[in-house]
């Protein structure tokens, strides 16, 4: 067996590259660093990989057994034909991610509840003055969907601040401690009636594919908050569009959005009320998340090296 991994992450520096190599080397592995752009020369005798490449370099490797992607979301890898044999496994990053978004999911609805986008065009103009009420997340209601490491996160804290905190999930399991209802995705209109705001957690899938339409706005109380860090494919873009500029939503913001970049003369950037930030809540500028994701690598491989099944495997027909 080749004893030498490829390891192609966008979080390169010294310190990870250390920490990777320590780590590998004690299991008796030897780490190659691709910088730029991956051949597939680079790749295609090898049984396992690390971090994230083209799909299409990657059905072009019969030898892959295993990739660990740096990643939480693994969508482009979920299609049929990207893995050559039919037993290669798939696994993510999840449990890497839901201290750093779920910090901005807070971020950004204390900025939409305590009117910061306003303050901040008032101070533009030099402005000076209160611009009225405030909202508070202490006493709000808040529905989270899904219900992952990132909702779960997410969730704590916003019980942890006060919030009544409803969960949403596929399939019902036990209650967590942060969530004081939770509901079936069946019911997810019944869990949007009456909440101060709403939450997107959740991969890109089919079945999440537009789960936020025009008829979920229309359950939705009058002044609700929307926040998605999910994937943009979640939503019903233009029924988001008339429901902020109806007034209907107090505000929205979204960290991630279809296409993405977004296109110059898309209309998303002349939205009214909305916060976009261009997929940064997840990324790597938080160094624990890099930490994390390197930990999960490691432990998985010594889970490899022992033959014992790998943390966080992703089902391929599912998408998570």
């Amino acid at each position: 067996m080749d004893r030498k991994i490829p390891i192609h992450i966008s979080f390169y520096n010294d310190r990870w590259e250390k920490m990777i190599s320590d780590g590998m080397h004690a299991l008796g592995w030897e780490p190659v660093f691709l910088h730029g752009e991956v051949q597939l020369s680079d790749i295609q005798d090898s049984e396992v990989l690390f971090g994230m490449f083209p799909p299409a370099l990657l059905a072009q490797c019969p030898r892959l057994r295993w990739l660990q992607c740096s990643f939480a979301g693994v969508d482009t890898y979920t299609a049929p034909g990207v893995f050559v044999r039919p037993d290669a496994i798939l696994t993510n990053a999840s449990g890497a991610y839901g201290i750093t978004i779920s910090e901005h999911m807070i971020c950004v609805l204390l900025m939409m509840m305590r009117r910061m986008p306003e303050y901040q065009a008032l101070i533009a103009q030099r402005g000076w003055r209160i611009l009225g009420d405030i909202r508070s997340i202490y006493g709000s209601t808040v529905t989270v969907v899904g219900m992952g490491d990132i909702g779960s996160n997410f969730g704590r804290r916003l019980k942890a601040m006060g919030a009544t905190v409803r969960g949403v999930r596929r399939t019902l399991r036990e209650k967590p401690d942060w969530a004081d209802q939770v509901y079936p995705v069946e019911r997810l209109n019944e869990a949007l009636a009456g909440a101060d705001a709403v939450a997107l957690c959740l991969p890109g899938t089919e079945s999440t594919r537009g789960i936020l339409g025009q008829a979920q706005f229309d359950a939705m109380a009058p002044g609700t908050y929307v926040i998605n860090v999910g994937r943009g494919t979640a939503i019903d873009q233009q029924a988001l569009d008339r429901a902020l500029r109806s007034g209907r939503l107090a505000g929205a913001a979204l960290d991630v959005a279809t296409p993405e970049p977004l296109p110059r003369d898309h209309f998303l950037w002349d939205t009214p009320n909305l916060l976009l930030t261009p997929h940064v809540s997840g990324n790597m500028s938080l160094p624990r998340t890099c930490e994390l994701v390197i930990e999960i690598f490691l432990r998985n491989l010594a889970h490899w090296e022992k033959g014992e099944p790998l943390e966080h495997q992703v089902d391929r027909t599912q998408g998570y």
